[in-house]
């Protein structure tokens, strides 16, 4: 088990050649488990060798229970359980491609 500390939707987070943002979270119904799914977009806009972008998903693991706290910051924490097996990250990674052809998927 791991806590995940949720991050603020829509809220720009800045690095030296641009930024990113969590735009979404989707809970993903996996072989009878709900599997909790980060939706960002990321950019490059300051960087000395071009613009760009991506789509990218985090997967922190499965929900073993939602927001049922909160962090030192006051954001909200849940409890999963990361994925460990790589036929599972496949299939899972699959599925979501249909949803997200182009997204870089992080677990």
């Amino acid at each position: 088990m791991k806590r995940y500390t949720h991050h603020e939707l829509h809220s720009e987070i800045r690095s030296i050649s641009g930024g990113y943002s969590y735009v979404k979270e989707e809970i993903l119904s996996y072989r009878g488990r709900d599997l909790l799914c980060i939706i960002g977009e990321g950019h490059v806009d300051n960087s000395c060798c071009g613009v760009g972008g991506c789509i990218f998903i985090d997967i922190p693991g499965y929900l073993l229970s939602w927001k049922n706290g909160k962090d030192e910051s006051g954001h909200d924490v849940s409890e999963v359980e990361l994925i460990v097996d790589p036929e599972e990250k496949r299939e899972i990674a699959t599925i979501l491609e249909k949803s997200y052809p182009l997204a870089q998927i992080r677990f």
